[in-house]
């Protein structure tokens, strides 16, 4: 008889732990209770590089190997396109950071980063020139996450869990995916788990020209449709109210001014503001792991900021440990 498997959360590494189990015919039900989750209002950026320091990022290769490979078999799959390869245009915001990241091309992260260039798309703003990172891009998630449940629906139950319920009937073992609703049963059992706020606006413009590129100085201006752009992120350490501000709002138009030509950035349409609780642990790096004190309940959690591009890899990772 098969073992089978229940998945707490339907956001992105619920959904992607669904995925693995389908892919490799095992039995698994969802416990979706509908709470409001991150990965339905984030951005799904992936970038293999860290801009604060011009290095890669943790194990940038297989990361975006495994995620390359997952995202689009799930795009095959469900017939809808979810991920799109944009590169990012890298903003350098002085000289000493321009001469940083020359210096930078030698080393590992060299082959994710251009030399420094000059060649400006029109309406952007780079008096210190930029570099560009090709192999980025975004995931639309709420497409990937409605697109998968569409494929078995009937796995999917809206139903709350706790650890404190432990392993339900008719189950082997439980993977709790449940973001920053798992963060205070968490934090009681020693897994350190804080929320971080975020906001992004969805922006029109008729007029602004990105070449089709990411643009990211203080923050990123991502194209998303015809005409309309994501303009993200903002980070609020410890915050437990997941709504917009107003303060949020101004913090990111604000910061973009700098790299858009003001007869364009001036006339920016605001047509949504959105804000989610990313789950992030202390040193960044996720929980996947089974409980100590919970024989056969799993953790995958913390994803943070990079969950789109770390998440695949922990997935395929913790499903391969628990299985064989």
């Amino acid at each position: 008889m098969l073992s089978k498997t229940l998945i707490v959360g339907g956001g992105l590494a619920g959904t992607l732990t669904a995925w693995a189990l389908h892919k490799r015919q095992e039995a698994f039900s969802v416990y979706d209770n509908g709470s409001a989750s991150a990965s339905k209002v984030a951005a799904g950026m992936y970038n293999p590089v860290s801009f604060k320091r011009v290095v890669e990022v943790w194990n940038a290769e297989e990361h975006m190997r495994v995620m390359l490979e997952t995202y689009s078999e799930i795009e095959k799959a469900i017939g809808v396109k979810i991920l799109n390869r944009l590169p990012i245009l890298r903003i350098f915001p002085n000289e000493q950071y321009r001469d940083h990241w020359s210096s930078r091309m030698n080393h590992e992260v060299g082959k994710w980063i251009s030399p420094v260039r000059e060649d400006v798309p029109e309406g952007v703003v780079a008096p210190n020139g930029f570099g560009i990172v090709e192999e980025a891009g975004w995931v639309n998630l709420q497409e990937m996450i409605n697109g998968v449940r569409c494929l078995f629906p009937e796995k999917y139950e809206q139903k709350s869990w706790s650890i404190s319920d432990g392993i339900p009937d008719g189950f082997d073992r439980v993977i709790d995916c449940r973001g920053v609703g798992a963060k205070d049963e968490l934090n009681e059992l020693g897994y350190k788990l804080a929320s971080d706020h975020g906001e992004i606006l969805t922006l029109k413009s008729n007029t602004l020209e990105t070449q089709d590129m990411i643009i990211n100085k203080v923050k990123w201006l991502m194209p998303f449709s015809k005409d309309t752009y994501k303009l993200g992120a903002t980070y609020e350490w410890g915050v437990e109210n997941s709504k917009p501000t107003d303060e949020g709002q101004n913090e990111l138009l604000e910061a973009i001014k700098p790299a858009i030509n003001p007869s364009i950035s001036e006339s920016f349409e605001i047509i949504n503001h959105e804000s989610g609780l990313r789950p992030t642990s202390h040193d960044r790096r996720p929980y996947a792991c089974e409980l100590n004190s919970h024989p056969g309940i799993y953790v995958l959690n913390g994803l943070g900021t990079r969950g789109v591009l770390v998440a695949p890899a922990i997935v395929r990772k913790i499903i391969s440990e628990i299985l064989n």
